[in-house]
C-alpha cells in the first residue's frame, strides 16, 4: 500500500447507489490502513493532492473546502503514471 506515495492517480468518484460520477487526477501524497468510515466499515484510504478535475476553472473542493487535495478510498484508484496497461474503464 505505501508505494502507491508519490505516484500519479485517477480516482474514480462514485454515488451512494454506486454509480459512477466521473474522475480525477492527482497523486498520492499519503495513506492509511483500515481508517472506519462509517460504524463498522473500515477501508484503507489515499490522500490524494495536486488535484485535477479536467477544467482549470473548476478546482475540486473536499468536504471541509480545501482546494486540490482529499482522502479517497484506495479501491476507488488507478495508477496512471507507469507504462503498464490500462485494465480497468468505466
Amino acid at each position: 500500500m505505501y508505494d502507491l506515495i508519490g505516484k500519479r492517480v485517477m480516482v474514480h468518484l462514485y454515488n451512494r447507489a454506486g454509480i459512477t460520477l466521473g474522475s480525477l487526477k492527482g497523486r498520492v501524497a499519503d495513506v492509511a490502513e483500515a481508517v472506519e468510515v462509517a460504524p463498522g466499515m473500515k477501508k484503507d484510504l489515499a490522500y490524494v493532492i495536486d488535484i485535477e478535475t479536467g477544467d482549470p476553472e473548476v478546482p475540486y473542493r473536499n468536504s471541509s473546502g480545501m482546494e486540490n487535495e482529499g482522502w479517497f478510498a484506495i479501491q476507488d484508484l488507478e495508477v496512471v503514471d507507469d507504462e503498464s496497461p490500462r485494465f480497468f474503464t468505466n
